[in-house]
């Protein structure tokens, strides 16, 4: 379990405190796992150290009157939505020592609650070593691409979700909306117990960083930070 503070919504430049779970079973005696991360919900369907690939369920936050900036606000609600997708992933592993590794993978998200109806993909690369008998450091990288409908949904600007907000009409069309890097450490409390903590560096780009929602109203620089606890004596 961790908690963490994050933007308000995707571009703004105003803060949100927040819990985040992290649960993970891997079956017995295989390599296929079942992961929990936060609002995302994986399922590895390959018994290999080296390749993962399964389905994926996400939960996408929406953007609501709750945000603190008093011009967003005034724009009608974007509800959450689910996602529906896959993933995978190639694993290189240190045979010497499993801690140190790096992991390059992919993952495709199309919208299954009908919001934006739109399609994301994510391609990220993380590196995990170990520094000292009980830390490993973290270190990645990747972006994010959104197609029209996507990128248009969360960063557009029109007669539609406008409200009453005083903000020009915008569109933005497909393409990578941020690109981020992400730094984090963990402390083995003992062979049960594990503290984490991470910050993560997003920029937001191309049409995206163009939308007044980001560039009158936010910000292009997205940061996330966190704390968490896990307990891994159980599989």
């Amino acid at each position: 379990m961790g908690a963490g503070s994050v933007p308000d919504y995707k571009g703004s430049d105003d803060r949100s405190g927040g819990v985040a779970p992290y649960a993970r079973y891997t079956f017995a005696g295989q390599q296929r796992y079942v992961q929990l991360f936060a609002n995302e919900l994986s399922l590895n369907l390959v018994d290999s150290q080296k390749y993962r690939f399964g389905p994926v369920i996400n939960y996408h936050f929406g953007r609501d009157s709750d945000v603190e900036d008093d011009v967003v606000r005034q724009m009608r609600d974007i509800d959450g939505t689910v996602e529906l997708g896959v993933f995978g992933d190639i694993a290189w592993v240190d045979a010497a020592n499993p801690r140190n590794r790096l992991i390059v993978g992919g993952m495709l998200l199309q919208d299954a609650g009908g919001e934006s109806d739109g399609l994301r993909a994510r391609l990220s690369a993380r590196y995990w070593r170990q520094v000292h008998r009980a830390v490993d450091v973290h270190v990645g990288a990747g972006f994010m691409y959104g197609n029209r409908k996507y990128n248009d949904h969360y960063f557009g600007i029109n007669a539609d979700n406008v409200g009453s907000a005083p903000l020009p009409a915008y569109k933005a069309d497909s393409g990578v909306h941020e690109a981020y890097i992400n730094l984090g450490t963990a402390l083995y409390l003992s062979k049960e117990w594990v503290l984490g903590a991470g910050l993560r560096y997003g920029r937001i780009t191309g049409d995206a960083a163009d939308s007044p929602l980001v560039d009158q109203r936010g910000s292009e620089n997205q940061v996330i930070g966190g704390i968490g606890v896990a307990y891994i004596g159980w599989r």
